[in-house]
């Protein structure tokens, strides 16, 4: 029984790591939960496997859960830059000319999480589950906001300083996206996308040869729908500077983000410190929601937001038009 238990735990290991190595469709059921997930309960089977053998053979195991860990965690990478956020409230006024971008999920069209967001200062806010432009209007005018304009679809809108032209996307995308066109201060032009892809499958039989098939299927259609809006937004682009981002709906060790062309770059990867989980809220363990600029863009600084009104975090970025 002991020994049966290590090996249980072994191939486990084994499966979760060449799930992540070749990220394939129809693996996708094993990359919705972060690793750790995954280690705890590999780490469980292996104290339980003590009970019945020498604890030699289970802690070996147990130590490679822990280097698995270690290496694939996504979370490993953004604290190896820094365990505490750097990122402020007010922006760097000694870095002039930066631009300040949230991305937030309303949870069911909340005003107050747009109240949040604009406690930050951001020059854009791409909103997710988006109270329609004219709540957003109404709300902008309230708090004395008037500097910001607003383009908004059936879910997604984006919030702006500046002018913002509407861009028209395909009806088959109209409720998993926003685009449109910024003009700033300066007179530069950046396109921006808000998007909103499909939700998650939350079926967890995995015994059930049917829950491997929803899984796969869900994680092409929400890939497919990636891919259709990534090459909307080019030829809508005109090769201008561009951010999107949004609520993605799938863990980061997804194949999804493998489609996303080598000229993004994701804004907490590259400078994101402490802990960039965004879903759930209160008890963040999978990283969802993310922003992408251009290499027209040096990005400064970012990192995720607990809020008050969402059941998402916020992440935000600064960054520098080059």
């Amino acid at each position: 029984m002991g020994r049966a238990l290590v090996l249980i735990s072994f191939g486990l290991n084994l499966l979760v790591i060449i799930s992540l190595g070749i990220r394939h469709d129809r693996l996708s059921a094993l990359n919705i939960p972060p690793i750790w997930v995954w280690s705890t309960i590999g780490i469980m089977i292996c104290l339980l496997s003590m009970l019945f053998i020498r604890k030699t053979l289970p802690l070996i195991v147990c130590g490679c859960w822990i280097l698995t860990t270690c290496i694939l965690a996504d979370e490993f990478r953004s604290l190896r830059k820094g365990v505490s956020p750097t990122l402020g409230k007010s922006k760097n006024i000694s870095i002039p000319n930066s631009i300040r971008v949230v991305t937030i999920n309303c949870n069911g069209r909340n005003l107050n999480i747009v109240r949040e967001s604009l406690d930050f200062n951001p020059d854009i806010i791409l909103t997710q589950e988006s109270p329609s432009p004219k709540e957003l209007t109404s709300l902008l005018g309230e708090s004395g906001n008037n500097e910001y304009k607003v383009i908004g679809g059936w879910d997604c809108a984006i919030i702006a300083k500046g002018t913002l032209k509407k861009k028209k996307y395909p009806s088959v995308l109209f409720n998993h996206a926003t685009g449109a066109t910024l003009t700033i201060t300066n007179g530069a032009e950046i396109e921006l996308l808000s998007l909103h892809l499909e939700r998650a499958i939350t079926r967890w039989d995995l015994w059930n040869i049917e829950c491997w098939r929803e899984h796969t299927q869900r994680n092409a259609e929400r890939r497919d729908q990636l891919v259709y809006l990534l090459e909307e937004l080019k030829k809508q682009s005109s090769n201008k500077p561009i951010i999107f981002g949004g609520d993605f709906n799938s863990s980061y060790q997804s194949n999804l983000y493998e489609v996303i062309p080598e000229k993004f770059t994701n804004a907490f990867d590259e400078a994101g410190k402490g802990v960039g989980n965004t879903f759930t809220n209160y008890f963040p363990v999978i990283r969802i929601d993310h922003i992408y600029p251009s290499n027209h863009f040096s990005i400064i600084d970012s990192r995720s937001v607990k809020t008050k009104n969402s059941d998402h975090r916020m992440v935000i970025c600064d960054l520098i038009i080059n």
